[in-house]
């Protein structure tokens, strides 16, 4: 890949460049000489005004002088038109204006091909980064890392000079010797002027540019030194305090300053010594050429009219202006080398450690239909856990079923990683039925044996998206729907998935807490709002009707605080949210409006009073202050402060502070749920004032905020509410032990009644995964555990259906029976097929069902290990499964009689 930007891009789009520079110049340079041409006899024919009888001029008339060696006559290239004053005039301004508007035109088509030409480039650097990234191995992550970060940089860097990075020099060229010949044409001795003041002021605007870079990043050096200052005096403050050292560290401080700002206030210096000459040559430039015009030693030569000094003077101009935006951009390719350099050497590197095995590629086979996987002296090394493993010679019959025992760090998933080809080997190969791995194109080997193993990565997109992740078929973001080919099949394996890796439930469950979507089909709208009758009719007949209470627009839900009694229903946005609710004029007028500010600033106020009291021995980080407490852990001192100061609530402060004291407390007020905190503020004559003010909040409602609000209506969907609370409408009583769950055991048995459950699932497909939130570990809406990611990894494998499959993911945070538990599972769906998987040490002791091979790493190398066998099972098989090497597809039953994915 090529160092330099310009290069760059000009091999990127050679033709687009090229096109480019043709029209600007080919286009461009008769226009502007056209442009001159008509300045020239415009300014000439207003100093004709003031000559009575002069004869007429000839417009766009161009005559070369020569010398009096040639003659002495001037060579007539353009006899011009013969045109009187006024009537030149005219077409002189009309030339001018119609040049202008073509320069427009010419200057849009320009842009459109350097703007393609740029694209075209960034088109280029993203797929020699991609190839780069796609090569590397494992050892190379820290390569592969640094080039991704340095092809943003580059991007960042040459913004324009992609584009624009051939043209302007070429144009700086074409105006250079534009200026030469207006001049040569105007009279031969303006040559030599014109190109000296050119040349100076080139040489100046480059000392300028030089000198401001220096004092640039002077002072960014300047502001470094004040930040890392004052920075340490935060740090040495407590010191500060206790010794009294204010006046030491403003004398050091100033000191530090003082030096950093000698240094610029050299570079300042230098910067206006080098202004002087830009400013000197503002006036002496036009000097010269005009010197130049008048001047007529050693013999009288032909006079400069007036307007030929202007058209050299404005062909002069227009070349100042190239000349000094190749400078500019000059300094723009200097920042930009750096990173085109890093991606060179990055790019480079990457390219070296893929030699090898693209030239085994070159020589590649197809991968077999089966065989055995072959470690011959094979030796291997992971960068990324550190594990290494020499000496392995093994031989693996496939289809079959093997585990690798060995607790983290044995070697076990190196081994994994090997017979996946997804390692490889730094000494001996690895074979499968004869062919080196190394010699398989990834993706064919990747699609025959998959891998689930190291980190599991989820992608920006709904979880359909993530376990599709690979199929061509959805790499523009889309998903499968029933006009999607072969969807039966498709929807199949991914039953099994599900049902295999156990995220069924996890579908199940995100299905019910996913907002509903913004376009939902009217019989699916219509179906749930049925439903909610139904399940009502189902806890009814089972004497749990007690479990729900339903949102009634004229009852008060003591399930729900008090901010969403008010609001009853669900916020739009930011402007109604739990945290700007308090704040908002609206809210504050209502609660004004029914007599409702004091009560709840004094209900706030004793919440306040109980939470400080009640927490007051428990650290801000413990569990109970973050499940309970009704304001969070960063406001803790706040409250405490408003309590000690604010024993009442009378003689509240005066202006803002007040202001804020009083909302914040009717925030508190909000979020206070009788049920759950439990502080007996809320009585029956409470409550109806309450409803009071939800009637008002809805009635009085501004028709600039309808939209941030979507009230609750029996008779309608709530699309700002999730599908769980839609179906129940309402709120769970926590009151009962176990309430939660005997409602939902109800709800899912309903939904399957009324063929609603595979709605569920298709709207936990189609919930959003947030990577960040996913591999933070933390659980929730947009959160995964560890196993749940895991198990997504295994789900992708298995929706290809490969030939053989390899788990190579830690197991180490399950206990044994759940992890064979899960294995049995897998083993069953893996029936005929080839089955690597990795186990903790402990799970030795549960190999129930014998594997065809069993292995334990130890070390640095792997041993056979015989696990203990089960007298009735079958070898090779479970229990009432067919046996090992025989073509069964795996059954799906269980999974359609939980799921109900696909219909009977």
């Amino acid at each position: 890949m090529d160092r330099d930007p310009i290069v760059f891009a000009w091999r990127s789009a050679k033709s687009r460049h090229a096109a480019a520079i043709a029209v600007a110049l080919g286009l461009g340079g008769p226009l502007v000489g056209l442009g001159l041409l008509a300045l020239r006899d415009l300014v000439d024919e207003l100093l004709a005004l003031a000559e009575p009888g002069r004869g007429p001029l000839h417009f766009l008339h161009l005559i070369v002088p020569l010398p009096e060696r040639l003659g002495g006559h001037g060579l007539v290239l353009i006899p011009g038109w013969p045109l009187p004053e006024s009537a030149l005039t005219l077409w002189a301004l009309g030339t001018l204006i119609g040049i202008a508007l073509a320069l427009a035109g010419l200057g849009w088509g320009v842009a459109r091909l350097c703007v393609t030409a740029q694209a075209e480039s960034v088109r280029r650097l993203r797929e020699v980064a991609e190839d780069a990234i796609l090569r590397s191995g494992p050892a190379a992550r820290d390569d592969a890392r640094a080039l991704a970060g340095q092809v943003g940089a580059a991007i960042r860097a040459a913004d324009g000079l992609l584009a624009v990075g051939i043209l302007v020099p070429a144009l700086a060229a074409g105006s250079v010797l534009l200026a030469l010949a207006v001049a040569a044409a105007v009279a031969p001795r303006l040559v030599a002027a014109t190109g000296i003041s050119l040349v100076a002021a080139a040489l100046a605007r480059q000392l300028l540019i030089a000198r401001t870079e220096r004092r640039d990043d002077q002072r960014r050096l300047e502001g470094a030194a004040l930040e890392r200052g004052l920075t340490d005096l935060v740090r040495r403050l407590p010191a500060v305090r206790a010794h009294g050292t204010a006046a030491f560290e403003h004398a050091r401080l100033g000191h530090v300053a003082e030096r950093a700002r000698r240094a610029l206030t050299e570079t300042e210096n230098d910067l206006s010594r080098a202004r002087a000459p830009a400013l000197a040559l503002a006036v002496l430039v036009p000097t010269v050429v005009l010197a130049a015009a008048l001047w007529q030693a050693p013999a009288p030569a032909a006079p400069v009219s007036a307007g030929g000094l202007s058209a050299v003077l404005g062909a002069l101009a227009v070349a100042s202006s190239a000349v000094a935006a190749v400078l500019r951009q000059n300094r723009r390719r200097r920042a930009a080398l750096p990173a085109f350099r890093e991606i060179a050497r990055a790019t480079a590197s990457l390219e070296a450690r893929a030699r090898a095995p693209r030239r085994l590629r070159a020589q590649s086979t197809p991968l077999p239909d089966g065989g055995p996987i072959v470690l011959s002296q094979v030796a291997a090394y992971d960068p990324a856990s550190g594990e290494r493993l020499i000496g392995l010679d093994l031989a693996l019959p496939m289809p079959s079923h093997v585990a690798i025992l060995g607790d983290r760090g044995s070697g076990g998933r190196v081994l994994a990683a090997l017979i996946a080809g997804q390692l490889e080997p730094t000494a001996g190969a690895v074979t499968y039925a004869g062919t080196d791995l190394r010699s398989v194109e990834p993706a064919e080997r990747a699609r025959r044996i998959a891998y689930a193993g190291g980190e599991p990565v989820l992608m920006t997109g709904t979880l359909l998206q993530n376990l599709l992740y690979g199929d061509p078929a959805f790499a523009d973001g889309s998903s499968p729907d029933a006009s999607t080919p072969n969807a039966r099949e498709l929807e199949e394996r991914l039953v099994e998935a599900l049902s295999v890796t156990g995220l069924d439930h996890l579908v199940y469950g995100r299905g019910l807490a996913s907002v509903m979507p913004r376009r939902l089909d009217g019989a699916t709208a219509s179906a749930i709002v049925e439903t909610r009758g139904a399940l009502r009719a189902a806890l009814a007949a089972d004497n749990a009707a007690h479990l729900i209470e339903p949102f009634d627009p004229a009852r008060y839900n003591r399930q729900a605080t008090v901010g969403e009694n008010i609001l009853f229903g669900e916020p739009v946005g930011s402007a109604f949210s739990e945290a700007r609710l308090a704040g908002h004029p609206f809210t504050r007028a209502v609660l004004e409006a029914e007599g409702l500010t004091r009560p709840m600033t004094e209900m706030g106020l004793a919440i306040a009073r109980a939470t400080v009291e009640i927490f007051s021995d428990l650290p801000d980080d413990h569990p109970l202050f973050d499940a309970f407490s009704l304001f969070p852990a960063r406001e803790r001192g706040f409250f405490e402060d408003l309590v000690a100061r604010q024993p009442e609530a009378s003689g509240w402060r005066r202006g803002p502070a007040g202001q804020r004291d009083r909302a914040r407390l009717i925030g508190l007020c909000l979020r206070y749920s009788e049920t759950r905190h439990r502080f007996g503020l809320i009585d029956e004559a409470m409550e109806a004032r309450l409803v009071a003010a939800r009637r008002t909040f809805a009635a009085l409602l501004p028709a600039s905020l309808t939209g941030s609000v979507e009230f609750y209506d029996p008779a309608r969907v709530t699309a700002a509410a999730s599908l769980e609370e839609n179906l129940l409408f309402g709120r769970v009583a926590g009151a009962e032990a176990g309430a939660g769950a005997r409602v939902r055991t109800l709800m899912q048995a309903v939904l399957r009644e009324r063929g609603l459950e595979r709605t569920v699932y298709r709207f936990g497909l189609a919930s959003q995964v947030d990577p960040r939130a996913a591999e933070s570990g933390l659980s929730g809406r947009d959160g995964f555990t560890p196993f749940e990611r895991a198990a997504i990894d295994v789900a992708r494998c298995l929706v290809r259906r490969p030939d053989i499959l390899v788990v190579g993911l830690t197991l180490d945070d399950r206990s044994a029976a759940e992890i064979m538990a899960g294995i049995e599972r897998l083993r069953a769906a893996r029936a005929g097929r080839g089955l690597v998987v990795c186990l903790p040490d402990e799970c030795r002791a549960d190999l129930g069902v014998p594997f065809d091979l069993v292995l334990r790493a130890e070390r640095t190398t792997v041993v056979r290990a015989e696990p203990r066998a089960e007298p009735d099972a079958p070898a090779g098989g479970l229990p009432g499964s067919a046996a090992l090497g025989q073509d069964t597809p795996p059954s799906t039953g269980p999974v359609r009689e939980r799921t109900r994915l696909t219909a009977d």
